[in-house]
């Protein structure tokens, strides 16, 4: 089973483009090995999901998930911008968003050191489908 996943990889180096913009499935295929780094980790993450917290799959032992969009929603900042039709690309607008992303960060990192939870995440699942706790009620309450 090794020799078969390394043979795969190296088929994949010695095929791989010069340059990433070579291919335009190049990215895919980056993604997709950065999310299963081969070591057996029991989740599966983006980086980019990542809020607060340890970012590398093989360092999780407890993490947490939250629906972020809510909580963005959920801010002061966000409900002014609604209110008073700012365009979000605006002068404004990237400020408000900004401080807003900060807030729920800042709320983020509290509710995760509270807890005990090694990060906090946008998206993450577990690769045994068991559920991933969701903190997203705590850190509104934070805000």
């Amino acid at each position: 089973m090794v020799q078969i996943l390394l043979s795969l990889f190296a088929a994949l180096a010695f095929s791989a483009p010069s340059s990433p913009s070579a291919d335009a499935s190049f990215p895919d295929c980056v993604a997709a090995v950065s999310r299963d780094d081969g070591r057996g980790t029991p989740y599966v993450v983006t980086k980019s999901d990542n809020i607060c917290g340890l970012d590398e799959p093989r360092q999780l032992t407890n993490p947490a998930v939250v629906d972020y969009q809510a909580l963005l929603e959920a801010t002061d900042e966000y409900k002014k911008l609604i209110k008073d039709k700012i365009d979000k690309t605006s002068s404004k607008g990237i400020t408000l968003m900004t401080k807003a992303r900060a807030r729920v960060l800042k709320a983020c990192e509290s509710v995760r050191a509270s807890q005990g939870h090694c990060s906090v995440w946008k998206v993450i699942k577990r690769r045994d489908k068991r559920s991933v706790d969701d903190i997203t009620d705590e850190v509104k309450r934070q805000l």
